[in-house]
Protein backbone atom coordinates (compact mmCIF):
# COMPACT_ATOMS: atom_id res chain seq x y z
CA UNK A 1 0.00 0.00 0.00
CA UNK A 2 1.21 3.49 -0.83
CA UNK A 3 1.09 5.38 2.47
CA UNK A 4 -0.44 8.81 2.60
CA UNK A 5 2.31 11.26 3.59
CA UNK A 6 0.60 12.36 6.78
CA UNK A 7 -2.31 10.86 8.67
CA UNK A 8 -4.94 13.02 10.40
CA UNK A 9 -5.12 12.85 14.17
CA UNK A 10 -7.00 9.79 15.38
CA UNK A 11 -6.11 7.62 12.39
CA UNK A 12 -3.84 4.58 12.41
CA UNK A 13 -3.12 1.36 10.52
CA UNK A 14 -2.96 -2.18 11.85
CA UNK A 15 -3.02 -5.76 10.58
CA UNK A 16 -5.67 -8.42 10.85
CA UNK A 17 -4.64 -11.68 9.24
CA UNK A 18 -3.13 -10.78 5.86
CA UNK A 19 -5.04 -7.50 5.56
CA UNK A 20 -4.19 -3.88 6.32
CA UNK A 21 -6.95 -2.19 8.31
CA UNK A 22 -7.40 1.54 8.81
CA UNK A 23 -9.09 2.94 11.90
CA UNK A 24 -10.39 6.49 12.09
CA UNK A 25 -11.47 8.01 15.40
CA UNK A 26 -12.62 11.62 15.23
CA UNK A 27 -15.11 13.78 17.11
CA UNK A 28 -17.99 12.43 15.06
CA UNK A 29 -17.52 8.69 14.61
CA UNK A 30 -15.30 5.64 14.52
CA UNK A 31 -14.67 3.93 11.19
CA UNK A 32 -12.70 0.80 10.24
CA UNK A 33 -11.96 -0.21 6.68
CA UNK A 34 -9.45 -2.31 4.78
CA UNK A 35 -7.37 -1.59 1.70
CA UNK A 36 -8.50 -5.02 0.44
CA UNK A 37 -11.37 -3.96 -1.79
CA UNK A 38 -11.48 -0.51 -0.12
CA UNK A 39 -14.26 -2.03 1.97
CA UNK A 40 -15.69 -0.21 4.98
CA UNK A 41 -16.09 -2.73 7.82
CA UNK A 42 -17.43 -0.57 10.65
CA UNK A 43 -19.08 2.82 11.09
CA UNK A 44 -20.29 3.92 14.53
CA UNK A 45 -21.38 7.56 14.98
CA UNK A 46 -20.89 9.32 18.32
CA UNK A 47 -23.48 10.85 20.59
CA UNK A 48 -23.05 14.46 21.68
CA UNK A 49 -21.38 13.06 24.83
CA UNK A 50 -18.71 11.42 22.66
CA UNK A 51 -20.00 7.91 23.38
CA UNK A 52 -20.13 5.60 20.39
CA UNK A 53 -23.53 4.48 19.15
CA UNK A 54 -24.03 0.87 17.98
CA UNK A 55 -22.36 0.04 14.67
CA UNK A 56 -24.46 0.59 11.57
CA UNK A 57 -22.66 -2.23 9.76
CA UNK A 58 -22.45 -6.01 10.19
CA UNK A 59 -19.40 -8.21 9.57
CA UNK A 60 -19.53 -11.97 9.86
CA UNK A 61 -17.72 -13.55 12.81
CA UNK A 62 -16.48 -16.13 10.31
CA UNK A 63 -15.24 -13.60 7.73
CA UNK A 64 -11.93 -14.38 6.02
CA UNK A 65 -9.00 -11.97 6.43
CA UNK A 66 -6.61 -13.96 4.25
CA UNK A 67 -6.80 -11.67 1.23
CA UNK A 68 -7.96 -14.58 -0.91
CA UNK A 69 -11.60 -13.44 -0.92
CA UNK A 70 -13.56 -10.35 0.17
CA UNK A 71 -14.39 -9.85 3.84
CA UNK A 72 -18.00 -10.94 4.39
CA UNK A 73 -19.86 -7.85 5.54
CA UNK A 74 -19.37 -4.11 5.71
CA UNK A 75 -19.68 -2.31 2.36
CA UNK A 76 -17.94 -4.23 -0.45
CA UNK A 77 -17.75 -2.54 -3.86
CA UNK A 78 -19.26 -4.46 -6.78
CA UNK A 79 -17.68 -3.31 -10.08
CA UNK A 80 -17.58 -3.41 -13.13
CA UNK A 81 -20.52 -5.79 -12.96
CA UNK A 82 -23.07 -6.62 -10.30
CA UNK A 83 -24.21 -10.17 -9.65
CA UNK A 84 -23.31 -13.11 -11.85
CA UNK A 85 -21.14 -12.24 -14.86
CA UNK A 86 -22.54 -12.70 -18.34
CA UNK A 87 -19.39 -14.70 -19.12
CA UNK A 88 -19.02 -18.09 -17.38
CA UNK A 89 -16.14 -18.51 -14.95
CA UNK A 90 -15.77 -14.87 -13.95
CA UNK A 91 -16.19 -13.84 -10.29
CA UNK A 92 -19.58 -12.66 -9.07
CA UNK A 93 -19.87 -8.92 -8.41
CA UNK A 94 -16.73 -8.09 -10.39
CA UNK A 95 -13.11 -8.11 -9.29
CA UNK A 96 -12.30 -4.84 -7.50
CA UNK A 97 -13.58 -6.04 -4.10
CA UNK A 98 -10.70 -8.51 -4.17
CA UNK A 99 -7.97 -6.05 -5.23
CA UNK A 100 -5.67 -4.05 -2.96
CA UNK A 101 -6.40 -0.33 -3.24
CA UNK A 102 -3.90 2.46 -2.60
CA UNK A 103 -4.61 5.04 0.06
CA UNK A 104 -3.52 8.13 -1.86
CA UNK A 105 -4.63 10.90 0.51
CA UNK A 106 -5.97 11.50 4.01
CA UNK A 107 -6.88 14.80 5.61
CA UNK A 108 -9.45 16.65 7.70
CA UNK A 109 -11.89 19.22 6.35
CA UNK A 110 -12.85 22.54 7.93
CA UNK A 111 -15.53 20.80 10.05
CA UNK A 112 -13.08 18.26 11.45
CA UNK A 113 -14.40 15.36 9.38
CA UNK A 114 -11.84 12.86 8.10
CA UNK A 115 -11.51 12.35 4.35
CA UNK A 116 -9.72 9.36 2.81
CA UNK A 117 -9.18 8.70 -0.90
CA UNK A 118 -8.38 5.27 -2.34
CA UNK A 119 -7.51 4.42 -5.93
CA UNK A 120 -6.83 1.51 -8.25
CA UNK A 121 -6.08 1.14 -11.95
CA UNK A 122 -6.37 -1.70 -14.40
CA UNK A 123 -3.66 -4.36 -14.28
CA UNK A 124 -2.72 -7.23 -16.60
CA UNK A 125 -4.75 -9.48 -14.28
CA UNK A 126 -7.83 -7.23 -14.44
CA UNK A 127 -7.59 -6.90 -18.24
CA UNK A 128 -7.65 -10.68 -18.50
CA UNK A 129 -11.10 -10.52 -16.87
CA UNK A 130 -12.33 -7.23 -18.36
CA UNK A 131 -10.26 -5.74 -21.21
CA UNK A 132 -10.44 -2.03 -20.42
CA UNK A 133 -8.10 0.63 -19.06
CA UNK A 134 -9.66 2.43 -16.11
CA UNK A 135 -9.10 4.39 -12.92
CA UNK A 136 -11.43 3.81 -9.97
CA UNK A 137 -11.39 6.02 -6.90
CA UNK A 138 -13.29 5.94 -3.63
CA UNK A 139 -13.58 9.00 -1.40
CA UNK A 140 -14.62 8.26 2.19
CA UNK A 141 -15.90 11.16 4.31
CA UNK A 142 -16.20 10.30 8.00
CA UNK A 143 -18.40 12.62 10.02
CA UNK A 144 -21.58 12.14 12.03
CA UNK A 145 -22.77 10.68 8.71
CA UNK A 146 -20.82 8.52 6.27
CA UNK A 147 -20.42 9.48 2.61
CA UNK A 148 -18.78 7.21 0.02
CA UNK A 149 -18.17 8.49 -3.52
CA UNK A 150 -17.10 5.98 -6.18
CA UNK A 151 -15.77 7.53 -9.39
CA UNK A 152 -15.21 5.44 -12.52
CA UNK A 153 -12.91 6.97 -15.12
CA UNK A 154 -12.50 5.51 -18.60
CA UNK A 155 -8.83 5.64 -19.66
CA UNK A 156 -9.50 3.64 -22.81
CA UNK A 157 -10.14 4.72 -26.41
CA UNK A 158 -13.66 3.25 -26.58
CA UNK A 159 -16.70 3.55 -24.30
CA UNK A 160 -17.22 0.89 -21.66
CA UNK A 161 -20.38 -0.28 -19.90
CA UNK A 162 -20.57 -0.98 -16.17
CA UNK A 163 -22.99 -2.06 -13.52
CA UNK A 164 -22.06 -1.33 -9.93
CA UNK A 165 -23.21 -1.38 -6.33
CA UNK A 166 -22.15 -0.69 -2.77
CA UNK A 167 -23.18 -3.97 -1.13
CA UNK A 168 -24.02 -2.62 2.33
CA UNK A 169 -24.55 -5.15 5.14
CA UNK A 170 -26.44 -3.46 7.97
CA UNK A 171 -26.53 -4.69 11.56
CA UNK A 172 -30.12 -5.30 12.72
CA UNK A 173 -31.74 -6.50 15.92
CA UNK A 174 -33.80 -9.19 14.18
CA UNK A 175 -34.23 -9.48 10.41
CA UNK A 176 -37.81 -10.65 10.88
CA UNK A 177 -38.73 -7.47 12.76
CA UNK A 178 -37.29 -4.74 10.51
CA UNK A 179 -38.77 -3.10 7.41
CA UNK A 180 -37.66 -0.86 4.56
CA UNK A 181 -39.56 2.19 3.26
CA UNK A 182 -39.14 4.46 0.25
CA UNK A 183 -39.48 1.78 -2.45
CA UNK A 184 -42.90 2.91 -3.73
CA UNK A 185 -43.41 3.16 -7.50
CA UNK A 186 -40.13 1.43 -8.32
CA UNK A 187 -40.12 -1.78 -10.39
CA UNK A 188 -39.36 -4.90 -8.36
CA UNK A 189 -37.53 -7.91 -9.78
CA UNK A 190 -37.89 -10.82 -7.35
CA UNK A 191 -34.89 -13.07 -8.03
CA UNK A 192 -36.21 -15.95 -5.90
CA UNK A 193 -39.53 -16.40 -7.72
CA UNK A 194 -40.83 -16.66 -11.28
CA UNK A 195 -42.99 -13.57 -10.85
CA UNK A 196 -42.72 -10.99 -13.64
CA UNK A 197 -41.47 -7.52 -12.60
CA UNK A 198 -44.13 -5.57 -10.70
CA UNK A 199 -44.77 -2.12 -9.25
CA UNK A 200 -43.45 -2.05 -5.69
CA UNK A 201 -45.27 -0.80 -2.64
CA UNK A 202 -43.58 1.76 -0.41
CA UNK A 203 -43.10 -0.55 2.61
CA UNK A 204 -41.21 -3.84 2.46
CA UNK A 205 -41.54 -6.12 5.49
CA UNK A 206 -38.55 -8.44 5.66
CA UNK A 207 -39.38 -12.15 5.41
CA UNK A 208 -36.16 -14.04 4.58
CA UNK A 209 -35.00 -15.49 2.28
CA UNK A 210 -35.18 -12.35 0.19
CA UNK A 211 -33.39 -11.20 -2.97
CA UNK A 212 -35.12 -8.29 -4.70
CA UNK A 213 -33.91 -5.61 -7.08
CA UNK A 214 -35.83 -2.32 -7.21
CA UNK A 215 -35.21 -0.40 -10.45
CA UNK A 216 -36.13 3.21 -11.25
CA UNK A 217 -35.57 3.95 -7.57
CA UNK A 218 -33.25 6.98 -7.32
CA UNK A 219 -34.61 8.26 -4.01
CA UNK A 220 -33.77 7.71 -0.37
CA UNK A 221 -34.81 4.53 1.42
CA UNK A 222 -34.95 3.91 5.17
CA UNK A 223 -34.20 0.79 7.17
CA UNK A 224 -36.44 0.84 10.25
CA UNK A 225 -35.22 -1.18 13.24
CA UNK A 226 -37.51 -0.93 16.31
CA UNK A 227 -35.28 -3.35 18.25
CA UNK A 228 -32.24 -1.09 17.91
CA UNK A 229 -34.48 1.99 18.23
CA UNK A 230 -33.13 3.60 15.10
CA UNK A 231 -33.74 4.25 11.41
CA UNK A 232 -30.87 4.16 8.93
CA UNK A 233 -31.34 6.58 6.05
CA UNK A 234 -29.73 5.39 2.81
CA UNK A 235 -29.38 8.17 0.25
CA UNK A 236 -27.74 7.90 -3.16
CA UNK A 237 -26.88 10.06 -6.16
CA UNK A 238 -25.74 8.85 -9.56
CA UNK A 239 -27.60 5.58 -8.97
CA UNK A 240 -31.11 4.35 -9.74
CA UNK A 241 -31.49 0.97 -8.00
CA UNK A 242 -31.82 -0.54 -4.54
CA UNK A 243 -31.20 -4.22 -3.79
CA UNK A 244 -32.54 -5.89 -0.63
CA UNK A 245 -31.00 -9.26 0.27
CA UNK A 246 -31.04 -11.71 3.16
CA UNK A 247 -30.35 -15.44 2.65
CA UNK A 248 -32.48 -16.57 5.57
CA UNK A 249 -32.17 -19.98 7.19
CA UNK A 250 -32.91 -21.73 3.89
CA UNK A 251 -29.98 -20.39 1.87
CA UNK A 252 -27.29 -19.42 4.37
CA UNK A 253 -25.82 -22.92 4.53
CA UNK A 254 -24.13 -22.30 1.20
CA UNK A 255 -21.75 -19.69 2.68
CA UNK A 256 -18.63 -20.92 4.47
CA UNK A 257 -17.94 -17.46 5.92
CA UNK A 258 -21.33 -17.03 7.66
CA UNK A 259 -22.66 -18.84 10.69
CA UNK A 260 -25.98 -20.57 10.06
CA UNK A 261 -27.75 -18.18 12.44
CA UNK A 262 -26.07 -15.00 11.18
CA UNK A 263 -28.88 -14.13 8.75
CA UNK A 264 -31.10 -12.91 11.60
CA UNK A 265 -28.64 -10.14 12.54
CA UNK A 266 -28.02 -8.59 9.13
CA UNK A 267 -29.81 -7.12 6.15
CA UNK A 268 -28.27 -5.94 2.89
CA UNK A 269 -29.79 -2.77 1.47
CA UNK A 270 -27.58 -1.94 -1.49
CA UNK A 271 -27.46 1.11 -3.74
CA UNK A 272 -26.25 0.94 -7.32
CA UNK A 273 -26.80 0.75 -11.05
CA UNK A 274 -27.72 -2.84 -11.87
CA UNK A 275 -29.44 -5.16 -14.38
CA UNK A 276 -30.46 -3.22 -17.49
CA UNK A 277 -29.81 0.16 -15.84
CA UNK A 278 -26.14 0.08 -16.73
CA UNK A 279 -23.84 3.09 -17.13
CA UNK A 280 -21.94 3.93 -20.32
CA UNK A 281 -18.69 5.81 -19.66
CA UNK A 282 -17.19 7.53 -22.68
CA UNK A 283 -13.41 7.59 -23.31
CA UNK A 284 -11.62 9.97 -20.92
CA UNK A 285 -14.94 10.64 -19.16
CA UNK A 286 -16.03 9.64 -15.66
CA UNK A 287 -19.12 8.65 -13.70
CA UNK A 288 -19.62 9.34 -9.97
CA UNK A 289 -21.91 7.36 -7.68
CA UNK A 290 -22.42 8.51 -4.06
CA UNK A 291 -23.81 6.69 -1.02
CA UNK A 292 -24.75 8.66 2.09
CA UNK A 293 -25.67 6.96 5.39
CA UNK A 294 -27.08 8.46 8.56
CA UNK A 295 -28.67 6.98 11.70
CA UNK A 296 -31.73 8.59 13.26
CA UNK A 297 -32.84 7.50 16.76
CA UNK A 298 -36.49 6.58 17.17
CA UNK A 299 -38.45 8.95 19.39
Amino acid sequence: MKRAERFPQGMHLYRQGALTLIEVNNDFARLVMTTHGASVLSFAPRLDTGELQPDLLWVSERAHYSGEKPVRGGIPICWPWFGVSAEPGLPAHGFVRNMTWQLVSSDSDEQGRTRLTFRIHDTPQSRALWPWHFELSLEVLVGAELTLTLTSRNLDTKPFVITEAMHSYFSVSDANEVFVTGLGDSVCHDKLTDLPPYRAEDVLSIVPPLDRVYLNQPGQVQLHDPGKKRNIEIEKTGATATVVWNPGAELIGGFDDMDNQAWSKMLCVEAGNVLDQSIVVAPQASHAFRLHLRAKPLA
